[in-house]
């Protein structure tokens, strides 16, 4: 998921947010129910604000609950963004948008209200808003949090901000690669681990068979002090390998099974 896909899903979520007539159960979707401005939005962004328009502020905590402050603030050039207008000096406008802009509607030579850009199609495109209502004309100090769309045709002087994501894409990525790396390397360990842990057996006097051990053991075997089991398989790991040859040059299988000199 990018980082504007994480963006429009916040926003999304808060579809349906109700403003308060007071300052209470404010984190209720629909309680208390007013036209006073009272939201969650300005008591977790800028609580002194309590009771203005909170558009821009709606735009402000996605970003926040989406990136974090130091993020948003990174974003969005300043922190926070509760005035419209400040915008228009920050960010170069665009007249036709692109997803996850910040859209800056003009009323009469000004910048009255924003919202979240989630898509585009053609001369069509769909926000969703904080402070508006439902409707297909703009709606600058409304009651909720809606998903709204437009004509871009159809509104003069509506600008359109492109926030840099790519310092939010790149953290994504550098993790992501992070986890990738990470994985391998415990998949190499595990494939050690398993080396270390699986033991080659020796069942016969053949290429198999480390060449420095072959004569030990078929001397072994013709003195008749090494026999295989039922298959003939003699089941000798490197370990009995070692201990067979150095018992070899020390001399220990010069005599015959009963004890007797040769």
């Amino acid at each position: 998921m990018t980082a504007i896909d994480k963006l429009i899903q916040t926003a999304d979520n808060e579809v349906g947010y109700l403003e308060k007539s007071s300052n209470s159960q404010l984190d209720d979707k629909t309680a208390n129910a007013g036209m006073n401005n009272y939201t969650k939005y300005w008591r977790d962004i800028k609580n002194e604000y309590q009771g203005q328009p909170w558009c821009a502020v709606f735009v402000t905590w996605c970003f926040t609950k989406t990136f974090g402050v130091d993020k948003a603030h990174q974003i969005l050039k300043h922190y926070p963004y509760v005035y419209c207008p400040t915008m228009s000096g920050l960010f170069k406008l665009y007249a036709n948008p692109k997803r996850g802009d910040i859209v800056i509607f003009n009323h009469n030579g000004v910048f009255t209200h924003t919202g979240i850009v989630t898509g585009v199609d053609g001369d069509y495109f769909t926000t969703v808003e904080g402070n508006t209502s439902a409707g297909s004309a703009v709606v600058a100090n409304g009651g909720g949090v809606c998903r709204k769309g437009y004509y871009i045709s159809n509104l003069a002087g509506t600008k359109f901000c492109r926030p840099d994501y790519e310092t939010a894409e790149s953290e994504e990525e550098i993790m992501s690669k992070e986890y990738t790396e990470l994985k391998a390397e415990i998949a190499k360990l595990q494939a050690d681990v398993n080396k270390l842990n699986s033991k080659m057996i020796y069942n016969y006097v053949d290429d198999n068979m480390p060449e420095w051990a072959r004569p030990t053991v078929q001397k072994m075997m013709d003195k008749g002090f090494l026999k295989g089991d039922e298959n003939g398989c003699l089941g000798l790991t490197d370990e009995l390998l070692r201990v067979f040859v150095i018992n070899d040059r020390a001399g220990v299988y010069e005599n015959r099974w009963d004890g007797k000199s040769e």
